[in-house]
């Protein structure tokens, strides 16, 4: 009787016109197909990453200014040390909140949460910055906007990891370079701008803006993880393999064949409890397992205690890997080499041949236009992988950086040359970054394939992700500081030669570690040979 009562229940919550169905047609209507798709998600991810990047360089031709008439700090001296202090700040916040929230971010359930941490924490940055006029605000500034950086670079990544999947994401890091590399160009720009012609708290208004149409797109976001709460009989807005479902089941996996399983009627979401309705006549259910007085009484898995063998450390899994070590050092390396040039070019430019800072602008576009074909690296490195494109970015940048130093006092047309050189410099820069950072998360999808279950349920992608933006971070650092000293005490030549050799030197990593599968690993109590 119970049994019959649960079968009219099902069937009458289901009816077309009721109100329970109409709820899970709303669930699967085409606005949130939408909202969990593909698409969707890489654009929220480039909306982050283009709104963060803007405000960090929307301050920076500002800054020094705002140091004098905001601050109200007098001294050419005080200005510089301040103005070094506050940049450094920033990049130490990036770094340390890249491992902090790459920890994080493998805990949590969602990527919701820190994702819009990091854009709440962007967008008290901006606050602190407009409405601030101490110096005391100005660090806490920086401070929440390097957190913000780590925060969105971190989660965003592992957000379209999860989302497009391992084979589609140089494509995905694509777009968000792309988003980057605009940022890159147009902040400073658009922040002398406004400062110069609207003022001073005008100059963050496009920033708030976009800050809060941010916040309302990462709202109306549905995660690959959260398509399966919106699941409504055989339907639902994502199938297993992450692919969009078009409310058909369509897309489903088969059923497995279990004639145990033929009369049983689909789950109901209404059971306070469980969620599920037991449909299924008691005549027709699987009789008891009765073990055999062969079979042990427990088995194997059951009859040891789970801490017996406690998963390792991730990190430590982790950074065992040459492969991900390569990565890591390829990506501190180039920051250092892109961010070095900041510290060397300009002085060089203005004391070796007397030009202003316009030349020095177009020879910084020349490494810059580069990125924005970041699109094609993506294509690239996931048609032909990331072992190729990378030795091509390699191949490229190496002699182009080594010749830099044949353009000195006495070279003919040195601005020419100087522009070409650069740009070849950007293009090698630019084939090289993202391939490094897919071949990451490979990485950690081979180390899972050899040892399921070795990061537990929810995966290291996060941390990987993670310690990649440090490496970044710490790049951006240590670049400016170590091309500043070895000028001064090689001269340009010599610092040139030595980034060079350095490219050469992650050329032969690259070509020997990157692409290669984790080793198989090694049981406990198996003979070494």
């Amino acid at each position: 009787m119970a049994d019959s009562l649960r079968l009219h229940q099902f069937a009458y919550l289901n009816r077309p016109d009721s109100r329970f169905s109409r709820l899970n047609d709303f669930h699967q209507g085409p606005e949130n197909r939408v909202r969990a798709s593909k698409k969707f998600t890489i654009f929220v991810v480039c909306v982050a990453v283009f709104a963060d990047v803007f405000l960090q360089n929307l301050i920076v031709p500002v800054l020094p200014y705002a140091l004098r008439e905001r601050v109200g700090l007098s001294d050419d001296a005080d200005v510089q040390r301040w103005n070094s202090i506050l940049i450094a700040a920033f990049g130490g916040a990036w770094t340390l909140g890249s491992f902090l929230f790459g920890f994080i971010g493998d805990l949590v359930s969602t990527r919701r949460t820190p994702f819009v941490l990091g854009l709440l924490l962007s967008l008290g940055a901006t606050l602190f910055l407009a409405l601030g006029s101490s110096l005391l605000l100005f660090l806490a500034a920086r401070i929440l906007e390097g957190l913000s950086t780590a925060v969105i670079a971190t989660i965003g990544q592992a957000l379209l990891h999860d989302t497009v999947g391992q084979e589609n994401l140089g494509r995905a890091m694509g777009f968000s370079s792309l988003a980057l590399s605009m940022a890159l160009l147009l902040g400073p720009v658009v922040g002398g701008l406004l400062y110069e012609y609207c003022g001073y708290f005008m100059t963050f208004v496009p920033a708030l803006i976009m800050l809060g149409v941010e916040i309302v797109l990462r709202a109306m976001l549905i995660e690959k993880r959260d398509g399966k709460k919106y699941r409504s009989g055989g339907r639902q807005l994502l199938d297993d393999s992450g692919e969009e479902g078009d409310g058909s089941g369509a897309n489903q996996k088969e059923p497995r064949n279990n004639t145990a399983n033929d009369n049983v009627v689909p789950s109901s979401p209404t059971s306070p409890t469980t969620g599920d309705v037991e449909t299924t006549p008691p005549a027709a259910r699987d009789p008891p397992h009765h073990p055999a007085e062969t079979e042990p009484l427990l088995s194997s898995e059951q009859s040891e205690p789970s801490s017996a063998n406690p998963p390792p450390n991730a990190y430590f899994v982790i950074l065992s890997s040459p492969r991900f070590l390569v990565a890591l050092i390829g990506i501190f390396a180039l920051g250092s080499i892109a961010n070095g040039f900041d510290a060397i070019l300009a002085p060089y430019i203005a004391s070796t041949f007397n030009l202003g800072p316009h030349y020095v602008a177009v020879l910084f576009l020349a490494i810059a236009i580069p990125m924005l074909f970041s699109l094609l690296t993506g294509y690239l490195t996931d048609r032909y992988g990331s072992k190729p494109v990378a030795c091509t970015g390699l191949s490229i940048a190496a002699p182009a950086i080594a010749a830099l130093s044949l353009v000195g006092p006495g070279s003919a047309k040195p601005m020419l040359k100087l522009g070409g050189l650069l740009f070849a410099v950007g293009v090698g820069l630019a084939l090289t970054t993202i391939p490094l950072r897919v071949d990451a998360a490979a990485t950690i999808e081979d180390i899972e394939r050899k040892r399921p279950g070795v990061f537990g349920e929810k995966g290291a992608y996060t941390k990987a992700f993670g310690m990649v933006n440090a490496m970044d971070a710490a790049g951006g650092m240590a670049g400016p500081l170590v091309a500043g000293y070895l000028k001064i005490s090689l001269g340009w030549r010599g610092v040139v030669w030595i980034m060079g050799g350095v490219c050469l030197c992650l050329w032969v990593g690259v070509l020997g570690l990157t692409g290669r599968k984790a080793p198989e690993p090694v049981e406990e109590g198996s003979e070494r040979g």
